[in-house]
């Protein structure tokens, strides 16, 4: 494939010591063949402001006052790179400015299953309108100020399953009790799990998406909980349309980085991407296939391949290099990167920019 693409994911936090260092990075990402630079602009852990110049909120205090995102841009642009700036969206480090005006934006996990809360941290509610208001209001400044060649969506998605009074309220009036069901089903996660794929699959057979399994057992046919999950997907897949329809609008395109186990994540996260394919919403879809093994990740590119079958957005899988589940040597790195192109992936995307060696380079370079 003479047009298969290579990207990388990037933080802010490594292009802030001069202007010089920016373009310094940037050339040596074009050197090695690097098109695309998708580039994190706040903080998901700190909540301590965003790494951008904006109207919306607070600026990190490690921030340049020489604004190193313009320089990425422009220096990209001069390297024929494009540049997706990246919000993690609901866990954005712009939360705790929220938080101070309206407290009630947090979003409330059951802490009966343990990792709900220790490994999620605090996110604010997706499913809530002003959260949505502020945070596509972070990516219109972005937009605004710096015309990037596109917006990206990471953590898009809600941490799990939220039942906060807005989602209680919204959920009350379909006459349904979310935090009587939650209590339903908290000491059997799996069966949740189970019992929610199975409503998601069932939606997905209406549209001809993938097949229904045959016999189905009916302990897993829980209307109820079919219905907030289908909520939850509704309300999340509705901001990743705000966002695209947006960005088309004003000549930029859209990417999303993705879990990859779908649909066994849609149910705590509702971040249905087959859906989004399946209805155009995103231009990019990456899904974060991190792992070592070369023969699960051609089984799991080839799975998303059928699953985006005819759909328009272009599928570039996400490729570990270091990540906490993964971690590439050079001629793995190039073996992964061969695997999705022989599948017919438009590109990859690999995290991150500042684990990418000399080495690394050279052999993608010539993939």
């Amino acid at each position: 494939m003479t047009d298969f693409r290579k990207g990388t994911w990037a933080h802010m936090r490594d292009f802030v010591e001069s202007a010089e260092q920016v373009r310094r990075r940037v050339a040596r990402l074009a050197d090695g063949g690097i098109s695309l630079l998708v580039v994190n602009v706040d903080r998901p852990t700190s909540g301590r402001g965003v790494d951008f110049f904006s109207d919306v909120t607070a600026v990190s205090s490690d921030y340049p006052e020489w604004d190193p995102l313009k320089v990425i841009i422009e220096s990209a642009h001069e390297q024929g790179i494009e540049v997706h700036p990246w919000l993690c969206v609901f866990k954005t480090g712009a939360r705790a400015h929220l938080f101070e005006q309206h407290p009630e934006a947090e979003a409330i996990f059951s802490s009966v299953w343990p990792d709900a809360v220790s490994n999620q941290g605090a996110w604010t509610c997706a499913m809530q309108p002003l959260v949505q208001d502020y945070t596509f209001d972070l990516y219109r400044a972005i937009a605004e100020r710096y015309e990037p060649d596109g917006l990206h969506m990471d953590y898009i998605r809600t941490g799990t399953q939220c039942s906060c009074d807005y989602c209680a309220a919204e959920m009350a009036k379909r006459g349904i009790d979310i935090r009587a069901l939650q209590r339903k089903y908290d000491d059997d996660r799996d069966l949740w799990l189970d019992t929610a794929t199975h409503g998601l699959l069932r939606k997905h057979n209406a549209r001809k998406v993938v097949s229904e399994p045959g016999e189905v057992d009916p302990v897993l046919v829980d209307e109820e909980l079919h219905r907030w999950i289908d909520w939850r997907v509704d309300r999340l897949t509705q901001f990743v349309s705000r966002v695209t329809e947006y960005a088309r609008a004003h000549g930029m395109e859209s990417s999303a980085a993705v879990k990859h186990f779908w649909p066994q994540q849609t149910p705590t996260g509702a971040q249905d991407w087959v859906r989004w394919v399946s209805e155009d919403l995103v231009d990019y879809l990456f899904p974060m296939n991190y792992m070592n093994d070369a023969e699960v990740l051609a089984s799991v590119v080839a799975e998303h391949m059928a699953l985006m079958a005819g759909t328009e957005p272009q599928y570039w899988p996400g490729l570990g290099k270091s990540s906490s589940i993964s971690d590439l040597t050079p001629d793995q790195l190039a073996e992964q990167v061969a695997i999705a192109q022989q599948a017919g992936a438009s590109g990859v995307v690999i995290f991150h920019e500042a684990a990418l060696s000399d080495e690394d380079l050279a052999l993608l370079k010539d993939v």
